[in-house]
């Protein structure tokens, strides 16, 4: 048993109460003597926490500074910090308090993290330095962001002892000496601080009361339900090397196909210790990742000098290598994002100053690597480079380990996108690129029509910008590849149009095929990709996708929601929409890339907060992409950590390590590993010919190329995004008309009930009541808006009070889900920040908030078919039954709320 409340109670006030260490030690023991007399505990040396306030020092040299001290203060504990921002001397504070007995106490400070420079002495001892690297929760306090931000530090085990302790923090940063402290906890009852939480804070819910979730790093207990770890066979490459076969991914001395669950994970150099990094390991494999994508590995390992890898960094990498392979887990490579050059390494010195700045001295190669030979070598150099070093950890060079699964040429960048295109059509931006593409350009059309006059009676007319007597011709922005064909002032100019989109897609094959001739004849043997980019305008996007074929696998990126801070989480504007309302949209439209004869992946996809619904995005891509549409592997953007963060971490919208996204993955690792989801038939099969690519307009009707990263369809495009709620639709590049195959949806689409049922029979979208649900004859689910009416899924019933959820039933005896004796179940609904306020209509954050992370409760009754339960265990984040079960009635309902604080269960009988 516990007594951290009373406790804690106690020790909040010990600096303060009567300023007087002894009086305060006497009040201290009678209230100890107090509570052993009313539970008959002994001893109470392992339950204590001590929490003392920031700006409550007993003595301090510091200095107010009214710009620096000028913050927010309601995300403070109490409401005030100590801060010190003053160029002449370093600020000191000094903090008196007790313990009831010695022993080991987890230290944990939280004050301003960013440029900052703290140091702490214990009881008199030496100062030693914090090291931030395991910081949680980072809260801005400041109007804008600068060098002031909160965040809780897990400093390290220290020893304190019987009595009075006394604590020193210094503060000595480069920038003015500037710091902060707001609280400082010494804690040896496993409780983890978040925000202003303190410790025993929470108690019993209310049932529809949100709750908060704080992690600390997993101890990888044998209790832990979710622990997928077993699934994931070690070392990674045991089976040999993954293989294109057909439109699947199949090990080379394995008999049936594989799939691949996955997320970035960089080695990120210099932010772990190889004990974190095995830890983080440890914890994407327990969640069900079985490939993590480094991107890019030129902005991890650095550039080549003099020929060789920086030694720290190919050693770190090497080291990361070696422990995911260990662990059981592949690894893809995104080489480049791009490749920069300096000036010795042998590009042009001309073309060499047109290149963009990267800094370091160093230049960008990205767009214009498509369409320079000599750029594209360079690239070369560092992949064979990187090929064929041996791991010392693995003893193995890396084109000869079975764990180096996929190589990807570049990350992001096409010949079609509008850089390079857009920029070298100006040549003030790059005169020599550009007139050296003008020139590429003027020579593939006289191959083709032999003449000026055959190129007019081609074409209609020349443009004032073409010079053939020069042997230039101008060029075209991606802008310019309108979907009905060319825009603005190539408009009418159909015929020139798609001899540029042919001329540039040739160009961009040949690149991509030579690099591919180039892997293969060094040795590599496993599976390659071109990029995952698209182009900028419609009319040019079958050409792009027809260069991919290049390669064995297409690669495409995907992002969802997000809202007025990008690439972050920022009060304004939110992007609130689901995907309910709109079957095979958003995420999934992506499916209407995928190629008949070719393995497909999503190596990038995220629904990125602060919008309130994305809890169904890991579902859908798992359900419907993974599962439906047959993708072979999927990638979350991207864990960064060795456990799930605190708050929205570090208020990024690219995060794996939250309850939504690594919560959800065990369940849905668990079902696609067993093949609980039926791959679908194809429904549309779309041929496209050379004829075809090469008009100047979008044989395909699908216009995926407006803006960045979100790439959609509408209801009008020439395969429905609907479709990909039904089965799969294709892409196959051939002449054979006769082939090209469509189902008529009325069977499977009912347009006035709103429904769209997968050819499977196992999911049904319905988005007129924005729900989907999961009725294969295991994993079964619900996800969206339930409502209060019972749902009857083939093996459980259940009504929810929950306006948004994901609860989903897992097997995990594998056997059907009415007959299973040991279930698990997740049941997530929406997450904020504390203090998070969004509109009425949710389309603006009003307050951002900050740690804890409340999740809302998912308030269900449920009974699952079959026999009666014998016991339901609540589980804590980490999986492990907490103790707590929940009841049943004579029937087998029982109930999941708020008063659990827990999004799993686990169900026996």
């Amino acid at each position: 048993m516990r007594l951290c409340s009373v406790r804690s109670c106690s020790l909040l006030l010990s600096s303060a109460l009567t300023k007087d260490p002894t009086m305060d030690r006497i009040i201290f023991e009678r209230l100890i003597l107090s509570v052993v007399f009313l539970v008959g505990i002994p001893t109470l040396a392992d339950a204590e926490s001590i929490w003392i306030e920031g700006e409550n020092p007993v003595q301090k040299t510091v200095t107010k500074h009214g710009w620096y001290d000028n913050v927010r203060k309601d995300g403070m504990s109490g409401g005030e910090w100590l801060s010190h921002y003053d160029n002449r001397r370093p600020g000191m504070a000094t903090y008196r308090f007790n313990a009831a007995e010695s022993g080991e106490f987890t230290f944990w400070w939280r004050g301003n993290v960013l440029l900052s420079e703290v140091a702490f002495q214990l009881n008199g001892g030496d100062f030693e330095t914090m090291n931030f690297r395991d910081k949680r929760g980072q809260y801005q306090v400041s109007p804008n962001p600068d060098h002031r931000a909160l965040a809780w530090v897990k400093v390290g085990l220290v020893q304190l002892r019987r009595g009075e302790n006394t604590l020193t923090i210094r503060f000595q940063s480069k920038v003015s000496n500037h710091g902060g402290t707001d609280a400082i906890l010494f804690d040896n009852t496993g409780f983890v601080p978040s925000g202003i939480r303190k410790p025993n804070e929470d108690v019993a819910g209310k049932p529809d009361e949100w709750f908060p979730v704080v992690f600390d790093t997993d101890r990888f207990s044998p209790d832990s339900v979710i622990d997928m770890s077993k699934y994931i066979e070690a070392p990674a490459g045991k089976h040999g090397f993954l293989k294109r076969e057909g439109s699947t991914l199949k090990f080379e001395n394995a008999g049936a196909p594989v799939k691949f669950w996955g997320c970035g994970a960089n080695v990120s150099f210099g932010k772990f210790t190889r004990d974190q990094q095995t830890s983080r390991i440890k914890y994407l494999r327990k969640h069900g990742v079985n490939m993590v994508r480094q991107h890019p590995v030129f902005g991890e390992v650095g550039p080549l000098v003099n020929g060789k890898f920086d030694a720290r960094k190919i050693d770190e990498f090497d080291w990361y290598f070696a422990e995911l392979k260990k662990h059981g887990l592949y690894m893809t490579w995104s080489v480049f994002y791009p490749l920069t050059i300096g000036p010795n390494d042998g590009y042009d010195p001309k073309l060499y100053a047109e290149l963009p700045d990267e800094g370091r001295g160093r230049k960008r190669t990205y767009g214009l690597v498509n369409i320079e030979p000599k750029l594209q070598e360079l690239q070369w150099d560092y992949v064979k480079a990187l090929l064929l070093h041996k791991n010392p950890y693995t003893g193995l060079r890396y084109i000869d380990d079975p764990a180096l699964a996929v190589l990807e040429t570049h990350n992001e960048d096409s010949i079609f996108w509008h850089f390079p295109l857009g920029d070298l059509r100006d040549p003030n931006k790059f005169p020599l690129h550009s007139q050296r593409l003008r020139q590429k350009w003027f020579a593939w059309v006289k191959q083709k029509y032999g003449s000026e006059a055959a190129t007019k009676q081609a074409w209609g007319q020349l443009r004032r910008g073409d010079a053939w007597s020069q042997g230039e011709l101008e060029l075209m922005g991606a802008y310019h590849f309108g979907g009905d064909g060319p825009t603005y002032e190539f408009k009418g100019q159909t015929k020139r149009t798609g001899d540029f989109i042919e001329f540039l897609a040739r160009l961009q094959r040949n690149f991509y095929e030579h690099r591919e001739r180039q892997l293969r004849d060094l040795g590599y043997q496993a599976v390659t990709v071109t990029t995952a980019w698209k182009a900028g305008g419609p009319s040019a996007d079958p050409a792009n996708l027809w260069t991919d074929l290049a390669a064995d696998m297409i690669d495409r990126h995907n992002y969802f929601g997000g809202g007025s801070g990008g690439h972050g989480i920022a009060e304004g504007k939110v992007n609130n929409a689901s995907h309910l309302s709109r079957p095979g949209s958003g995420l999934l439209a992506i499916s209407l890339y995928q190629v008949g004869d070719r393995p497909f992946s999503c190596t990038e996809w995220t629904q990125l907060p602060p919008n309130q619904y994305k809890l169904e995005a890991a579902p859908l891509i798992a359900f419907y992409g993974m599962g439906l549409q047959g993708w072979d592997a999927s990638y979350h953007f991207t864990s960064s950590r060795e456990y799930p963060g605190d708050g929205w971490p570090n208020l990024s919208s690219y995060v794996t390590d939250t309850p939504h996204y690594i919560g959800q993955f065990p369940a849905l690792f668990f079902a696609l590993k067993h093949g609980h989801i039926e791959e679908g038939p194809v429904i549309a099969r779309r041929i496209l010919s050379e004829s075809n690519l090469f008009t100047g307009t979008d044989p395909l009707h699908q216009d995926l190329s407006s803006g960045h990263d979100v790439k959609d369809v509408d209801e009008n495009a020439g395969t429905s995004p609907a479709t990909l709620a039904i089965g799969r639709v294709t892409i196959d590049f051939a002449n054979e008309e006769s082939a090209r195959q469509k189902t008529a949806l009325s069977q499977y689409w009912n347009p006035n009930e709103k429904t769209v049922r997968s050819a499977t029979g196992e999911l049904v979208w319905n988005y007129g009541r924005e729900l989907v649900t999961i009725q294969t004859e295991k994993t079964q689910g619900l996800i969206g808006r339930v409502g209060t009416k019972a749902v009857k899924l083939p093996g459980v019933t259940a009504s929810v009070n929950t306006p948004f959820v994901s609860l989903l039933f897992t097997p995990l005896d594998d056997q059907p889900l009415a007959e299973s004796k040991h279930i698990l179940i997740t049941a997530m609904a929406r997450d904020k920040q504390t203090g998070t306020e969004y509109s009425a209509d949710g389309t603006q954050l009003k307050t951002i908030g900050g740690p804890p992370l409340l999740m809302e409760p998912v308030q269900a009754e449920i009974q699952i078919a079959g026999a009666k339960p014998k016991q339901i265990n609540v589980l804590d984040v980490y999986g492990v039954p907490t103790g707590k079960t929940v009841s049943t009635d004579q029937s087998g309902k029982f109930q999941i709320d708020g008063r659990h604080r827990s999004y799993y269960y686990e169900v026996k009988r």
